[in-house]
């Protein structure tokens, strides 16, 4: 179960993080498609405004007497194309009714307006050089009303418009590679952490259910020695001391035998052999088998219920084990002479059983952690009491198997109260 845990949120971690990734990725992606479409827009805005802005100038001196030769060099200025008709008459049409100096001047204070620093390729293209299913240039600008006809446009290319983009979001790409490669590296060190205590923690276990094991040959051997000297001797002082051993050498068994039925427990290993079973009665048997540890602590053992017929499906043992532990912390834990009052109901699925005490009680910030494994409370005299820390989650475990719940309700020096529900197998 924990190692599934381990996976399911190495794996929910390593989801989180790819689409951190595809989000910053989009977001780079939109930032440049905005850059460039305001950029984009700039231009047509800053050509609409060179195109009406643009003054007309003479084209020249170029009259019919002229001969071709002589006006050659104005017409290439200018870009005039001759046209020849009948002998040495010729006459001039115009591409581009304006000289060029003009127009670029007149785009340079267009472009400084827009803020547009960059060099740049003017065309003046033929729209026939277009086929039918072509496109037109990114940044063009029909010359009407310079240009009678819309033959002509112009055309400008930026040689250097990937680089202005990228300049552009140069600190959004690298601050979001930084910040990418940060994240990357924290998941990378917080799973490799996660799986190091993973296998560390797996080898605590390993070691500590295999030292549990080695124990409990050893206890054996020294309880069936215990009982055979107890037989054979009659010295009064003798027994008392054998006694002492039979008793602590039980404890220490009995506790080592909850941590191996809880090891079993989580590792899958055991599975709950589930039978109909009465739950008065087996309460009934669990306060009957504590009657020793019960006039010890001199205390008051109250069970009420009336219900006779309910039946429950489940674990014979490790339910008596459960409410062993319930009702062993409730004398453990009693400052004065314990009053502990036991109560079964019947609910609407199933039955809740109560175990109120008049104990030194539990604070709030400690209710929380009661049911974790090794986790023992820290206030009142709980300290001084023997035990791992393994009881509550044992029972807690069972419950949950049970498909139940068990809950804790306490305050400081005015008792604990632990309610514990299982479902029953008839409820009418």
């Amino acid at each position: 179960m924990q190692s599934s845990r381990t996976s399911y949120v190495i794996a929910a971690s390593t989801l989180v993080l790819i689409a951190l990734i595809a989000f910053q990725v989009k977001w780079l992606t939109d930032s440049q498609r905005l850059i460039e479409e305001q950029f984009d827009e700039k231009v047509r805005l800053a050509l609409c405004y060179a195109a009406g802005n643009i003054i007309v100038e003479p084209l020249g001196q170029c009259s019919p007497s002229t001969s071709p030769k002589s006006c050659a060099p104005l017409l290439q200025e200018t870009g005039c194309v001759p046209f020849f008709q009948d002998g040495d008459e010729f006459k001039v049409e115009s591409k581009t009714p304006f000289v060029r100096t003009t127009l670029d001047s007149t785009l340079a204070v267009a472009f400084e307006f827009y803020a547009i620093d960059m060099d740049y390729k003017l065309e003046i293209i033929e729209t026939t050089t277009f086929n039918s299913f072509g496109t037109f240039p990114t940044y063009q600008c029909a010359l009407n009303p310079l240009e009678k006809s819309d033959d002509y446009v112009m055309s400008i290319t930026f040689p250097d418009k990937r680089d202005y983009i990228f300049g552009k979001i140069k600190f959004m790409f690298f601050s979001s590679i930084l910040i990418l490669f940060f994240i990357t590296s924290v998941f990378i060190f917080a799973n490799y952490t996660l799986l190091r205590q993973k296998k560390m923690a797996q080898i605590n276990k390993e070691f500590f259910n295999n030292m549990a094991h080695e124990f409990r040959t050893p206890l054996t051997n020294i309880s069936l020695a215990g009982n055979l000297l107890a037989k054979k001797t009659t010295d009064p002082t003798h027994q008392k001391y054998l006694n002492i051993v039979k008793d602590e050498s039980g404890k220490l068994k009995h506790q080592i035998e909850r941590v191996l039925h809880l090891a079993k427990l989580e590792n899958g290993e055991y599975q709950l052999e589930k039978e109909s079973l009465c739950p008065k009665k087996l309460m009934q048997n669990v306060i009957e088998g504590m009657d020793i540890q019960i006039k010890e602590k001199n205390a008051n053992v109250l069970f009420f219920s009336n219900e006779e017929n309910i039946e429950l499906e489940g674990d014979k043992f490790h339910l008596g084990n459960a409410f062993r532990n319930l009702l062993d912390n409730a004398l453990k834990y009693s400052s004065a002479t314990p009053e502990i009052k036991i109560r079964m109901k019947k609910e609407d699925q199933g039955i809740l059983f109560q175990f109120e005490d008049n104990g030194i009680g539990i604070c709030k910030k400690e209710q929380q952690g009661v049911f974790k494994k090794y986790q023992r409370v820290q206030n009142g005299d709980v300290h001084d009491q023997k035990g791992f820390g393994l009881g509550l989650a044992y029972v807690k475990m069972i419950v949950e198997r049970h498909q139940g719940f068990i809950k804790v309700i306490s305050d400081i020096n005015k008792g604990t109260r632990f309610d514990l529900f299982l479902p029953s197998k008839n409820t009418s």
